[in-house]
């Protein structure tokens, strides 16, 4: 899969402390650090422009093939000022033209394509797929893109991005994913462990994206297991009535997008209501402890 790199550096492994690991036959990059093991320059002060806010983080599943465009992208950044962008089944045009849109209005950001399936809907038959748009002076680090062992392919090949940033004063590893689809539960389970099998090393790690499942779906076991917390507080192992919905096709109000995080915590929730697809989900990102609010609901 390819994907477009601007200014994204690559982190040499320290000696002696990065190990090979093989999860449940994918390849996980054996020169991958621990998150709290980066170098020093990987440690530095983050310079971030002055239009961005610090430590934000932005999920959303576009669909930009029928009902989103690259303004809408534009609008929504502008908007809520994100340092780190996690997009799904978004059109690569949309997302060149956004960031091109963003910088030329004044905002400062880059972006990377991952991995994609071509898309009739898309202008040009562009791919239709996930990226990530982030401020420009954000480290994107041992940047990587690992499919999954089983999906419902071929036209919808599921795989995660992966790579080390730096998030409230921490390194941490972010994954931006979007599993199977609706009646394939069983292709989920498996891409659910494969994910959590791939952050376990990682002493803070963000996963994103559309996940396709509710929190209690049995599938979504292994992520609740292995310590992980939603920025939206009622989003758990078992059924709250207060977890909010982010599928807002059909009416479902299904909870399907998910910013979740381990080592490091949210400071607050919002959800952005923008077409009949998927809300917006974005909290800010802290070491601090304590009680987090309801999400705000736009």
């Amino acid at each position: 899969m390819n994907s477009t790199t601007r200014g994204a550096g690559s982190l040499a492994a320290k000696a002696g402390i990065a190990t090979s690991v093989v999860v449940l036959g994918l390849i996980t990059p054996a020169q991958a650090n621990s998150a709290n093991q980066a170098p020093a320059q990987a440690k530095a002060a983050v310079n971030l422009p002055a239009t961005v806010i610090p430590n934000r983080v932005m999920s959303w599943n576009s669909n930009g093939q029928k009902l989103s465009t690259p303004q809408d992208i534009v609008d929504h950044i502008k908007r809520f000022r994100p340092q780190l962008v996690l997009l799904q089944e978004s059109c690569r045009t949309e997302v060149r033209k956004a960031v091109k849109f963003l910088n030329e209005i004044g905002f400062q950001y880059e972006f990377k394509l991952g991995p994609g399936t071509v898309n009739i809907g898309c202008d040009g038959w562009s791919m239709n797929g996930q990226a990530i748009v982030y401020a420009k002076g954000t480290p994107i680090q041992n940047y990587r893109e690992v499919r999954y062992s089983d999906d419902e392919g071929p036209w919808e090949t599921r795989a995660y991005t992966a790579f080390t940033t730096r998030l409230a004063g921490r390194q941490v590893r972010v994954f931006n994913t979007h599993l199977s689809d609706s009646g394939h539960a069983a292709e989920r389970k498996t891409q659910v462990q494969e994910l959590v099998a791939a952050g376990r090393r990682y002493g803070s790690t963000l996963l994103g994206g559309d996940f396709n499942a509710q929190p209690w779906y049995r599938e979504m076991r292994a992520i609740w297991d292995a310590q992980y917390s939603d920025v939206d507080p009622f989003c758990r192992k078992d059924w709250d009535r207060r977890c909010n919905g982010t599928q807002v096709g059909r009416n479902s109000g299904k909870k399907f997008d998910y910013i979740l995080h381990r080592g490091v915590n949210s400071r607050n929730c919002i959800l952005r209501t923008v077409n009949e697809d998927h809300r917006v989900v974005i909290s800010d990102v802290t070491r601090a402890q304590g009680p987090r609010t309801a999400c705000s609901v736009t």
